[in-house]
This record gives C-alpha cells, sequence and structure tokens, in this order.
C-alpha cells in the first residue's frame, strides 16, 4: 500500500510540474519585441523603444500616478507644482519645482539644480531634425515656434531667452512659460524631460552649459549625439550593455533613492520573427512577448499566460504621403522621375494623388483582417477619448472607381498614362503594417497594372533614419502622445514644422494659425472651434490616411506581478521598476 501510494504521489508532482511551468530566469524580466533602440540620448530620442529604455535608466521630476492621466506624483521633484502649493504663479507662466536632495546618479555624482536647469536647457540646445524638442520651443518660445532653426537650417534663437526660460534658483528650478500651458505638467512627466548629470555629460564631450559653444551642439548628425549608445542617470536601473539590433539589458542601481525594485536584469531582445517571439513566451524563455494584432486570435487558446485585453490607448496609426521625397540617392524612387519607372520629389504633393490613393485604401477590411477588430478608424488626428474631437466626420470610402478618377487627373493625365514605380516600406516584424502595405499595392495594381508598389520590410533603426533623412515616399507611422492634450496631435500632425506634416512638406497657413493659437486658448467653447476647423482642413487636404486608434493586448507569464498599464506608456517594458515574479 505504501508502495502505491509513493506511485500515486510521485504521478501527481510530475502531473504538477507538467502543468505549472517552473520560473524561468527569476531575477531578470525578458522581453521578446520587434525593433531596436535609436538613441539612448532624451534629447535626440522620439520613438518607444528608445523611450522604454530611457525611463528605467532616467528619473523626471515628475510621474504619473498609477493608471492616471491627469495625477501625479513626485520623481526629482519634492512636489507637484500647484496654485495651493505655490509651485504655480496666478498667471499660469512660472513653475517652481524643490528638487530633492541626496539623490545620486549611477556614477556617484550627486544631483544638484544645476543638473535639472541643464537637462532641459540642453534638449533646446542639440534640437535635432525629427526630435522632440518641439515641445519645448512650443512652450518656452511661444507655440508659433518649433525649433531652434528658420526655414535656412541656420539657428535664428537667443541663448539669452533659453538660459532665461529655465533658472536653477538655490534648491529649486524655476521654468518661465511663454504663455499659459495648463499640460505642462504632464510634460515633464515625459521622457525628454529625463534629468542628465551636467558634470558627466561635459566629461562625454557634450555641451557645457555656455553660450560661447552651444551652436556646436545643435542638431547632432544620426548616431552622433553625445549620449547616443550611453547613459548615466538616477533611475532604478542602469545601463548594462546594448548589442544593437539583438538586445538591451539594464542592470538594478542598488543606490537608487526611491524604492528598490524587486528584479535584478531587465533583458529586451529584439526578435522581428514573429513564431520565436511566441515560442519564447510559451517556454518561459520571454516574460512577455509583443503580439501584433493579427495574432490575438491564436492566444486565445494559450495557457499559462497573464492576458491584458482591449486596453485603450490614445495611439495613433497612419500611412503619410510624403510631399517633398528626398529623391537624390534614393532607390524607393527608382528614376525620380514621372516617367513610368519612378515618381518625382513632389509626387505627393498632387492633391489628386493623395485622393487616389486614399479612395484605394480599405479602411473596413484593415480593420477586421489586419487589426481583428482591435482598432477604430479616428478620421482625423484627434483620438477618441480626448476632448475636441468631432465625432461626425466620416473618411473618405473605399472606391476604386474613384481612385481611378483622381490618378487620370494626376500630373494632367500623366500618372495614368506613364504609371509609377515606389517602395512602400514597413519596419520589419510589425505584420500589421506589413499586411497593411501588401492590401494598398494590390489594390493601386488593380486600378491600374502600371502602378508598381514594391513592399519591403526593413529594420526600425534604418526604417526611423529613412523617414528622418525624408526618403520613404509613403510610410507608416505611429504616434503615442508626448502629454494627453489635443495640442500635441495638432502641432505634430498639422503644423508646417511639425513631425508629420513638416517632415512630409505640408504647409498651410490657416492650419499653422489655428494650431498655435488653439495650443494657447484658455476659452473650451473657442478652443473647441478651433480643433473643430482642423479637423475640417484635415479632410480637405488629405494630409494622411489615418487607419486607426488601437486598443492593445499584453501577454505576460502569469508568473509577471506588479504590472500595471498607463494609456501613456511606450511599452511594458517601462514598468520594469515595479514587476516581480
Amino acid at each position: 500500500m505504501k508502495k502505491i501510494l509513493l506511485g500515486m504521489a510521485l504521478v501527481a508532482l510530475v502531473a504538477g510540474m507538467v502543468g505549472a511551468q517552473a520560473v524561468k530566469n527569476p531575477d531578470t524580466f525578458v522581453a521578446a519585441s520587434f525593433g531596436d533602440v535609436v538613441s539612448l540620448d532624451p534629447a535626440v530620442a522620439y520613438d518607444n523603444v528608445s523611450w522604454a529604455a530611457l525611463s528605467v535608466m532616467y528619473d523626471r521630476l515628475i510621474n504619473y500616478d498609477g493608471s492616471s492621466l491627469d495625477k501625479f506624483t513626485p520623481g526629482l521633484a519634492t512636489e507637484v507644482p500647484s496654485l495651493a502649493n505655490g509651485g504655480i504663479s496666478k498667471d499660469g507662466k512660472t513653475y517652481t519645482f524643490k528638487i530633492r536632495q541626496g539623490v545620486k546618479f549611477h556614477n556617484g555624482d550627486r544631483l544638484t539644480a544645476e543638473d535639472v536647469a541643464y537637462s532641459i536647457q540642453r534638449n533646446m540646445v542639440t534640437d535635432p531634425d525629427g526630435g522632440p524638442g518641439w515641445i519645448w520651443f512650443n512652450i518656452f518660445f511661444g507655440s508659433d515656434v518649433s525649433g531652434s532653426r528658420g526655414d535656412d537650417g541656420k539657428v535664428n534663437i537667443k541663448f539669452s531667452t533659453l538660459a532665461d526660460a529655465i533658472q536653477a534658483k538655490g534648491n529649486t528650478v524655476v521654468f518661465h512659460l511663454k504663455d499659459p500651458f495648463p499640460p505642462f505638467i504632464s510634460v515633464m512627466a515625459g521622457q525628454w524631460a529625463s534629468i542628465l548629470d551636467k558634470k558627466w555629460v561635459i566629461a562625454q564631450g557634450g555641451w557645457d552649459g555656455t553660450e560661447a559653444t552651444w551652436q556646436q551642439f545643435n542638431n547632432p548628425a544620426t548616431g552622433k549625439e553625445t549620449l547616443f549608445d550611453k547613459a548615466n542617470g538616477t533611475g532604478p536601473y542602469k545601463l548594462s550593455s546594448w548589442e544593437k539590433n539583438i538586445q538591451f539589458k539594464v542592470e538594478r542601481n542598488d543606490a537608487y533613492w526611491g524604492p528598490k525594485p524587486a528584479l535584478k536584469y531587465g533583458l529586451r531582445k529584439s526578435v522581428s520573427e514573429w513564431s520565436t517571439r511566441k515560442l519564447m513566451l510559451e517556454q518561459g524563455d520571454a516574460d512577455y512577448a509583443d503580439v501584433n494584432a493579427t495574432n490575438y486570435p491564436e492566444m486565445a487558446s494559450e495557457k499559462g499566460l497573464l492576458k491584458l485585453e482591449k486596453l485603450p490607448t490614445l495611439s495613433l496609426a497612419g500611412i503619410h504621403f510624403n510631399m517633398k521625397i528626398n529623391t537624390k540617392d534614393n532607390p524607393a524612387t527608382y528614376s525620380g522621375a514621372l516617367d513610368g519607372q519612378g515618381i518625382p520629389t513632389d509626387f505627393f504633393n498632387e492633391l489628386n494623388v493623395r485622393l487616389a490613393f486614399t479612395y484605394a485604401w480599405d479602411e473596413a477590411t484593415f480593420l477586421r483582417d489586419a487589426m481583428n477588430g482591435n482598432a477604430i478608424d479616428p478620421v482625423t488626428p484627434y483620438p477618441v477619448g480626448l476632448p475636441y474631437k468631432n465625432m461626425s466626420l466620416k473618411s473618405r470610402p473605399f472606391d476604386l472607381q474613384k481612385s481611378a478618377e483622381y490618378f487620370k487627373k494626376a500630373f494632367g493625365g500623366q500618372v495614368w498614362d506613364k504609371g509609377f514605380k515606389l517602395d512602400l516600406m514597413y519596419n520589419t516584424g510589425n505584420q500589421v503594417r506589413e499586411l497593411g502595405a501588401k492590401m494598398l499595392a494590390e489594390n493601386l495594381a488593380s486600378v491600374n497594372p502600371k502602378f508598381q508598389v514594391n513592399v519591403r520590410g526593413v529594420e526600425w533603426a534604418e526604417y526611423t533614419n529613412l523617414n528622418k533623412n525624408k526618403q520613404l515616399p509613403i510610410y507608416f507611422m505611429g504616434w503615442n502622445p508626448d502629454y494627453p492634450d489635443p495640442s500635441d496631435y495638432a502641432g505634430p500632425y498639422q503644423s508646417s514644422s511639425g513631425y508629420f506634416a513638416g517632415r512630409a512638406g505640408y504647409n498651410n497657413p490657416e492650419a499653422d494659425k489655428l494650431v498655435a493659437d488653439a495650443s494657447i486658448e484658455v476659452n473650451t467653447a473657442k478652443r473647441q472651434e478651433m480643433y473643430y476647423k482642423l479637423q475640417d482642413i484635415w479632410l480637405q487636404d488629405d494630409i494622411a490616411i489615418l487607419y486607426g486608434q488601437p486598443t492593445v493586448n499584453h501577454y505576460f507569464k502569469d508568473w509577471v506581478k506588479g504590472y500595471y498599464y498607463n494609456a501613456m506608456e511606450s511599452e511594458p517594458f517601462e514598468k520594469l521598476p515595479f514587476m516581480k515574479k
């Protein structure tokens, strides 16, 4: 009887081991994701992957309070400024932050108010093309100023204005805004507000903080920024290693001033192949895996996972027309001329071409087949969930006959008669974009066999650099908000100097004025009128195809604890300091 009972116990033990997977890498959070870090320089980084890396290594003055988008907790500041505590002036133009004492950077240097002032000033000094600098210039120089350089590429701002805007005073840092800007607190919670060690940056060959040298560090070449692959923050984790396009690793900062993270390491692996990411998650070699919406259905039956589904976002995804393509040494435009074997620089500057492409986009099929219903059509670049969204507007319908009509009008009929050839690229691993690109290419070919759209994938870092150099003729790109306010969408999408519109060569003076005025308007009725007009202009000018405001699913091994979702996060790796196994 004892032998029988012992045998039954062994069978039960083995069954339990099979049913409940043993925790792998118990001291490390492993994320299997696609894409790679673009830059570790907070003044340059402007993509989700880089933001996630920065978030765990650097602290900001304040942080979002849990999942809230309008409540905040102190970070390197000892309190969140308010009218009640005197941190915000009555006119809304001055913010004062009290800086936490006794905090050390990863290299042992002590944090000072001067480090804080220098960090934000350096963002504007660096101000790379396509970077986050526009946010700061809007705030400190005026809503009609989006950078340090004019149309001729030359610096046209005064350093004294920059220095006066942000001042270290004793143990405080004072920010002087050009106009009242209610979202300012949320801006300070973003990764571009990461606080640097001034002395250390200078030692790395960076800006020395003086007027005499600042222009030498303005608009660095891609990959040549001072902190491209270096990091020294005050955050809960410090840089361990970065093997480009392979993996990014951080190690716990045991001298962290705040709560000590449970996990010693964070490892983000760049894995473009979905089947590999899925296998890593199933076998426990990854604690989290990026899952495209196309693959959500096959995750329904997977066991041993923590599944967080239908998480609302403020993100937008779209297909952008480049109205001023850089055709020099650009294989994506082939001949670079309207001769049937390529496209010219102004191909998408022709409204008829943009309309023709838009009518060839099958939104309903894409949302159903590529997104599996996990998104809505945003119509305009103002997401559902924020104020001043005109819900009565509709996108142009899928209509190949209409598409043909506009192609026949484009360039006096030359597009229809000669045809064209271009590359439509997507970032490797993003199956949603791949499916969308192939669908659009097939639809265009069905309109006219002379229309040749070649779909190909490239790695994320290359993709962002091609975009920065304006070499992508038409491209897929998403937008995660910098801060939860309509002004953060109006500027990038509709200002002639905005992240998307400016890079695409779009220019509408009426839109520029509305974008600038609406961002500082405090009367809600007037603000709504302005944003409604901007949405009308968006449809009138057919600036881009916005195909989705997604909901997202996150899939973790069920042994992961402590994660929480915030719609402003870049990706789950950002919550590494709160997770445990």
